[in-house]
């Protein structure tokens, strides 16, 4: 079996939307003091990869820990989208289907390497949004650290998403993923009422190749 982490590292000094906390992690205790390390973590719930829940831009709706599971892991589609800007008529002949994991892989993943935020990516148009939610797919996935264009400030497709309780999962890393159809783990921080989380994100793959040599088990992670 194949694992891919699709999932940013977190480091300080890494990449946030512009005006999020920045990440902060510094030692508290060490084991030359104490006997043991332990460290203090700051950062926004959207930092990184991450998971946002409906309470993100609708009021009064699900927190983080309320989106279930069964959405958060299972099949999910790879599909690569060589435009600019997502439309429906970039996606229509895509095969979607209800109740999909649909994640996509753009241009965005050239990007992986900046520390700093980049104004200009890939993003979702509303078209597309109310295209995925007429759908009813399970949850969307995108490789930047918006769905929504940077300077759409009242945030349209994510409300449309979310309105349709569509989990978005942003910040993917895709580089290494071809297109194709895996099977997804993305799990949240389990943070009461909380309108978003950092995730460790994965995507696993048999691989036939390595099961006929082997008589147990064989992972290769990427």
């Amino acid at each position: 079996m194949i694992i891919y982490d699709i999932t940013k590292m977190l480091f300080p000094g890494m990449a946030v939307y512009p005006n999020d906390p920045v990440f902060r992690m510094r030692q508290v205790y060490s084991i030359e003091q104490d006997g043991y390390t332990l460290s203090e973590i700051t950062l926004g719930s959207h930092t990184g990869t991450h998971l946002d829940a409906p309470c993100h831009c609708l009021p009064g709706k699900e927190g983080v820990d309320q989106i279930p599971l069964e959405y958060l892991i299972g099949p999910a589609k790879v599909i690569q989208i060589q435009t600019e800007v997502i439309h429906e008529e970039d996606i229509i002949d895509k095969g979607i289907n209800r109740g999909d994991r649909i994640l996509f892989k753009t241009q965005n993943s050239l990007l992986n390497d900046h520390e700093k935020f980049q104004e200009k990516y890939v993003y979702l148009s509303e078209d597309a949004a109310r295209y995925l939610a007429e759908k009813k797919i399970k949850l969307i996935g995108t490789d930047y650290y918006s769905i929504d264009a940077y300077t759409c400030h009242d945030y349209t497709c994510h409300k449309i998403l979310l309105e349709a309780q569509i989990p978005i999962l942003e910040g993917l890393n895709l580089t290494d993923v071809p297109e194709g159809i895996y099977y997804l783990a993305a799990l949240p921080l389990k943070i009461l009422g909380c309108d978003g989380s950092p995730v460790r994100a994965v995507l696993l793959q048999d691989e036939p190749h390595y099961s006929e040599r082997c008589s147990s088990p064989c992972v290769s992670i990427r």
